[in-house]
């Protein structure tokens, strides 16, 4: 036991003069709390402390597009000619159309030998809810190509003569007068035109037709309305039938030129009733040579008609 003791003493006494102080080496060091930066409150300070970051510490990020071997297909616009007046008869004033842009062009159309351009123009007066009409024949410009000169003619050009009017001189709360091509001649020589008249409330009045006829020195062109047409159809059904056409709202529905005769024009006539419902006043023909107006026939409505209007269509391939 002596020994033990002993032994105990001998040890701490040599571990006590010789023990390591670890504190001198690496002495232990309270952890301080970490400085955070300042949180930027306005936009000058932003500003400021960005333009502080050197340019080449910036991480500036490009985006580049994504690698494909995919082939994209884009379509070609391509323009072709088609016919006008097919099916005959059939171009018609689009009323909601004219309202909704206040003023409306429709198609241009060329004669068969692309030399004259010939369309109406429409305008809507919202303040009495009537819309007027004017029609315009020009000529083109012949030492460019057809397409190029129709798609570099210029329809709103300042100085412009309508070869017809209808509307422009008066105001009448919901009258329309709206003027439609019809189509052109086989001889590109004339330009059949039909005004309708009528009420936006109450429908269609009355019809009449007009050709303009076109000379080589365009100051000699000049334009008819074909009244006798009108009167030889009221005469008839007065004098045959004991009909009053005038007090009907009539409509007449000019065809074209006939593909027989280029001077012949043939129209499909119809009257409404006061119930609104549409009949069949016949076929009825003029003769622009002599002033002449026919009655084709009471039943058949399908004539041979010759269309020969163009107009340009644009197509993707």
């Amino acid at each position: 036991m002596k020994k033990i003791l002993l032994f105990l003493m001998i040890f701490f006494l040599i571990n006590s003069v010789y023990a390591f102080d670890f504190k001198k080496i690496n002495p232990f060091k309270k952890k301080l709390p970490e400085e955070k930066p300042k949180m930027v409150e306005t936009r000058e300070e932003w500003l400021m402390e960005a333009s502080d970051i050197p340019l080449s510490e910036r991480d500036i990020q490009t985006q580049e597009e994504p690698k494909s071997d995919k082939k994209f297909y884009y379509p070609e616009i391509r323009y072709i000619f088609d016919k006008y007046n097919y099916p005959p008869g059939k171009r018609e004033l689009n009323i909601e159309d004219v309202k909704k842009n206040l003023y409306s062009y429709p198609y241009v159309v060329v004669d068969s030998k692309c030399q004259y351009v010939a369309y109406p123009r429409y305008y809507f007066y919202p303040e009495v809810n009537q819309i007027s009409s004017e029609f315009f024949v020009e000529k083109l410009d012949m030492s460019k190509s057809r397409k190029k000169r129709i798609l570099e003619y210029n329809h709103s050009q300042e100085k412009r003569y309508p070869v017809v009017q209808a509307g422009m001189k008066e105001r009448y709360k919901n009258l329309f007068s709206g003027l439609t091509l019809v189509d052109w001649s086989a001889d590109g020589k004339k330009v059949l035109i039909k005004e309708k008249t009528g009420s936006t409330l109450n429908g269609i009045y009355k019809t009449y037709l007009y050709v303009y006829f076109i000379d080589d020195d365009i100051e000699e062109s000049y334009t008819i309305k074909l009244v006798n047409f009108d009167k030889v159809i009221k005469n008839y059904y007065l004098d045959y039938e004991n009909k009053q056409i005038i007090e009907y709202r009539y409509d007449i529905m000019p065809l074209g030129f006939s593909l027989e005769n280029d001077n012949i024009i043939i129209s499909l006539c119809y009257v409404y009733d006061n119930e609104g419902k549409k009949l069949f006043l016949g076929a009825w023909g003029y003769d622009l040579s002599n002033d002449k107006t026919m009655l084709i026939s009471k039943t058949k409505t399908d004539f041979p008609i010759s269309t020969n209007g163009l107009i340009l269509r644009k197509t993707l391939d």
